[in-house]
């Protein structure tokens, strides 16, 4: 693979609405590159936990920065989420987080506490492929590679049902689609930082494709591109 910018290594900004398949493509095309892997939808759903754990009103900023202050995130190289020292790679997938995390990342200073962190990640970072939905227009705007993972709302609703069906959690398939819907209106209609397609990102539309087309399509495109 040709050195890029990022001390010489690329980076990649996978961005998609919710159901896409952004974190489980993302994950593999980091192995499979050797890059460091940032899931910042996990960043936002770690800090949705800890409202939920706290009751805190996501209305009332104040409360909202006091917990900001005294609260640690980190993602572990094998892809564990730890919230002030516990792991909650699991926690975070439960069905309240699900339905409070666009409203809290609709947030500004939760933005903007988060985007500073994932920021600080990719400088420091020796190459890295980063997934969310502001990565290419906000957080690595200066991106090697930019994609946009997107599928039908049947499609990202079936895959999200599916998800939590493995985790024990049977959700009427009318209840999953709503909350699709909820979150791509929040999404793409929040004031800071909404999900955006950026003109120069390379659009995938993944609803036929299977995993591993959706995976070997991008690596294919950075390392054609970086060789």
């Amino acid at each position: 693979m040709k050195k890029q910018k990022n001390n010489g290594y690329p980076k990649v900004a996978i961005d998609g609405p919710a159901g896409a398949g952004k974190s489980t493509v993302t994950r593999e095309v980091s192995r499979r590159l050797d890059l460091k892997y940032l899931d910042t939808g996990a960043m936002y759903r770690a800090i949705t936990l800890k409202f939920i754990y706290e009751d805190i009103d996501i209305s009332d900023l104040k409360s909202i920065e006091a917990v900001l202050n005294r609260t640690v995130i980190k993602l572990s190289d094998k892809q564990g989420v730890f919230l002030d020292g516990k792991e909650v790679t699991n926690d975070i997938r439960i069905a309240e987080v699900n339905k409070l995390v666009s409203p809290v990342s609709a947030i500004s200073i939760v933005r903007r506490w988060l985007v500073d962190m994932q920021r600080e990640i990719a400088e420091e970072s020796r190459g890295i492929v980063m997934e969310g939905r502001d990565i290419a227009s906000r957080v690595m705007p200066d991106a090697d590679f930019k994609f946009y993972l997107d599928a039908s709302l049947a499609e990202r609703a079936r895959r999200r049902r599916q998800e939590q069906l493995e985790k024990g959690n049977v959700l009427a398939e009318d209840e999953v689609l709503a909350e699709i819907k909820n979150r791509d209106v929040i999404d793409s209609g929040r004031a800071d930082s909404p999900l955006i397609r950026v003109p120069d990102a390379i659009v995938i539309d993944t609803t036929d494709m299977s995993f591993d087309e959706v995976v070997d399509k991008i690596v294919n495109i950075v390392q054609s591109k970086a060789s």
